[in-house]
C-alpha cells in the first residue's frame, strides 16, 4: 500500500507541475487476458483486473490532432493458467506507464513502457501453493512494452484496448529468452479491454 501511495504522489506531482498548460485526467478500468511466456501453456487463459488513473499532456502547440504524453498509474493483475487446470501463476503489480500518443480527436494511439512493482504473487500446482516458485518472481517488471488504442464514444466516456509484453524476464528460474541469452526466464504478455472516463 505504501508503494501505491508513493507512486500516486509522483503521478499527482507530475500532473500539477506539467499540467499548467492543456492536460486531461482520466479514470480507467478493465480486464486483462494474460499469459506468461515460459510456462509451457502458451494460451491467453488467465483473466485479471486493471484499474487506475492517467494524465495526458499536450506536447505541441497545435489544436485538434497532435502529440501527447500519457502518464498512468494502475493496479494490474497478470498471470497464467497451466495445462488441464493443474497450475496457476497470479502476479499483481502497481504500474507507472509513460506513453507517447497521437491524438486524433476522439481516437488516440499510443506506445511506450509501463514499469511495474510487484505487490503480490501466488503460484499453485494442483491447488497447493509453491512458495519456492513464488520467490523466483522478481520484484520489478522493468520494461513492459505497451501499445494502446482508445476511442471516445461520448465527450467523456471511451473504450480502450492495449497489448503489453515484458521485454526483461520477470523470473529468476530457467526458461526461454528474449533478445539475449542472459535475459531468460518468463515474460508477461497480455491484452487489456476496458473503459475510460475523461474528466
Amino acid at each position: 500500500m505504501r508503494r501505491f501511495a508513493f507512486l500516486l504522489a509522483i503521478w499527482a506531482a507530475a500532473t500539477v507541475c506539467y499540467g499548467q498548460g492543456r492536460f486531461e485526467a482520466c479514470i480507467m478500468g478493465g480486464m486483462n487476458v494474460c499469459q506468461v511466456d515460459g510456462d509451457d501453456a502458451g494460451r491467453y487463459n488467465y483473466v485479471g483486473l486493471r484499474a487506475g488513473v492517467g494524465s495526458s499532456f499536450v506536447l505541441d502547440e497545435g489544436r485538434g490532432a497532435g502529440w501527447r504524453l500519457d502518464v498512468e498509474l494502475a493496479y494490474t493483475q497478470k498471470g497464467s493458467r497451466m495445462a488441464a487446470g493443474n497450475g496457476e501463476i497470479g502476479l499483481q503489480y502497481v504500474e507507472m506507464g509513460v506513453l507517447l500518443a497521437y491524438d486524433g480527436g476522439r481516437w488516440r494511439l499510443g506506445a511506450g513502457v509501463s514499469p511495474g512493482v510487484k505487490v503480490g504473487c501466488s503460484v499453485t500446482f494442483g491447488g497447493v501453493a509453491d512458495a519456492g516458485q513464488e520467490e523466483l518472481y522478481r520484484r520489478f517488471d522493468w520494461f513492459p512494452l505497451t501499445v494502446s488504442a482508445r476511442y471516445l464514444v461520448t465527450d467523456h466516456v471511451g473504450v480502450m484496448v492495449r497489448w503489453q509484453a515484458s521485454m526483461v524476464s520477470v523470473y529468476d528460474g530457467s526458461g526461454p529468452y528474449r533478445f539475449f541469452h542472459w535475459n531468460h526466464g518468463a515474460f508477461n504478455r497480455l491484452l487489456t479491454f476496458g473503459l475510460v472516463y475523461c474528466l
